[in-house]
């Protein structure tokens, strides 16, 4: 059964895989994407939003098989991890 979750809701050092998404998206925190995502230990389904890292991945790799990312937790924050995706940094230069 397919349900809504919250991306805090995700259980640190779960692994996850993501089946389908919708979008992009816009939203007041940029560009997003809806995801379909499962638990390795259940057959459930949970929709939730993506994150900035996961909205990069999308739009970068635009991926066409279904890919797993672990939730990681530093200072009471959650966030995904993606195996070999690093976020690239774009430093604006200054005079």
């Amino acid at each position: 059964m397919e349900s809504i979750k919250k991306f805090n809701d995700l259980k640190t050092g779960c692994t996850y895989t993501v089946q389908g998404y919708d979008g992009p998206k816009n939203s007041k925190f940029g560009i997003n994407y809806i995801l379909l995502i499962s638990d390795r230990d259940s057959n459930e389904t949970y929709e939730v939003w993506s994150t900035n890292l996961l909205a990069d991945y999308i739009s970068q790799e635009n991926p066409k098989e279904k890919f797993t990312f672990t939730i990681q937790e530093r200072n009471g924050q959650k966030y995904p991890v993606i195996e070999n995706f690093k976020k690239p940094r774009k430093f604006t230069m200054l005079q």
